[in-house]
């Protein structure tokens, strides 16, 4: 899988009719030279701090639980992905050379690699934490604790490493691609060439894209059918019950954060992946403008979605909500951001107060009854 797969103008096959455009493109007209820097810029601005802030926020404030690990988490490998590899690679459109070395090509290409897998192995993480608290709940109860989640934290790193080290040992300049000679960062794959090229990119959206998702899926259809099928269970006849439909509720909004993670990851990457398998596996494919700038696009999708991720936690998770009122509380007050309802403990004392008394009721009620009946 070259540059080309992920983030870049397509360095290989330099003499096919789509790359003599593209040098055409950027050397007389400019626009992709100048409007993909921009934007890619403006991304890397936006999802830095956004990220940034999701971190610090459920760091500092944030309960420690199972959920709140894997979001940061989460945070942690898209901020790495836009910092170390969209600038980066936004240069490539800008600049007809690669100008940082050797060493920064492996790197960069490499962390592409590892923060993607990152990222899919976290939110297939995420789903099935969500499986067990809803599917198994009491029996998941002895092994979804902050630990176990830290520890499958650290395994997603480690396996993340270690599934992206090809990439970072056969990623290198090359300047022998075209005539003038231009420095280009990408892969240079051992003997058989095509087989390692087909099998890189088929390895990648397996690994990162079609496994997670087949997984996440079978996930959320066990979820939907354990929560149709225990609807309208608890009832509201006193304090332990209130506690529960609160508890219930609490669970479906993480539950329905989760999978607007995992359904904006889906879409924002499904048009690359395409893109990338089709460039590999098929020797016509069309090297035109309008799927160069399609490509383009699909570049700026897939590298949007780590700026989408704080936007749901603002909208969807009430542990972020309420770990940003404390953290930003003039903010809060100043423009009233993050306000949406959370539950806290103070704001059930009337329901419990009410529910007390009712409970109260309702037994002094039925001692009178036995009362009458032993009369």
């Amino acid at each position: 899988m070259s540059v080309a797969d992920i983030s870049t103008p397509d360095p290989q096959n330099h003499s096919s009719n789509w790359s003599t455009t593209n040098s055409i493109l950027q050397e007389e007209v400019g626009l992709d030279a100048i409007l993909v820097p921009v934007v890619w810029g403006f991304l890397t601005f936006v999802g830095s701090f956004g990220n940034a802030l999701v971190i610090y926020t459920l760091i500092r404030y944030g309960d420690k639980n199972a959920t709140n690990y894997f979001v940061i988490n989460l945070a942690i490998s898209d901020f790495a992905f836009i910092v170390i590899v969209v600038p980066f690679t936004a240069t490539m459109y800008a600049i007809p050379d690669w100008i940082f070395g050797n060493g920064m090509c492996k790197i960069t290409m490499y962390m592409i690699y590892v923060t993607l897998h990152a990222t899919c192995l976290t939110l297939t993480a995420m789903t099935i934490d969500r499986y067990c608290a809803i599917v198994y709940a009491v029996r998941s109860m002895n092994w979804r604790t902050p630990r176990a989640s830290l520890i499958i934290c650290f395994v997603v790193w480690l396996v993340s490493f270690l599934f992206s080290l090809p990439f970072a040992i056969f990623f290198r300049t090359v300047d022998d691609l075209d005539p003038q000679r231009h420095i280009y960062c990408t892969e240079k794959w051992p003997e058989p060439i095509e087989v390692w090229n087909k099998g890189s990119i088929i390895g990648v959206v397996t690994t990162t894209y079609v496994v997670p998702l087949s997984v996440i899926i079978f996930c959320y259809t066990r979820i939907l059918k354990t929560l149709w099928q225990t609807r309208g269970q608890v009832q509201s006849n006193g304090i332990s019950s209130i506690k529960a439909q609160a508890h219930e509720r609490r669970r479906k909004r993480v539950t329905k954060m989760v999978a607007s993670v995992v359904l904006v990851f889906a879409a924002f990457w499904l048009p690359i992946h395409i893109i990338n398998l089709w460039m590999k596996l098929d020797k016509g494919f069309p090297r035109s403008d309008q799927m160069f700038a399609f490509k383009i696009f699909a570049h700026t999708l897939s590298y949007a979605n780590s700026c989408v991720n704080p936007i749901v936690y603002a909208f969807l998770s009430d542990g972020f909500r309420k770990s940003f009122r404390k953290s930003f509380p003039n903010l809060v007050r100043r423009f009233g951001l993050c306000r949406g309802v959370v539950e806290e403990p103070a704001s059930m004392a009337p329901m419990v107060e009410k529910c007390t008394e009712e409970t109260r009721m309702i037994v002094q009620n039925r001692a009178k009854r036995f009362m009458q009946t032993d009369l």
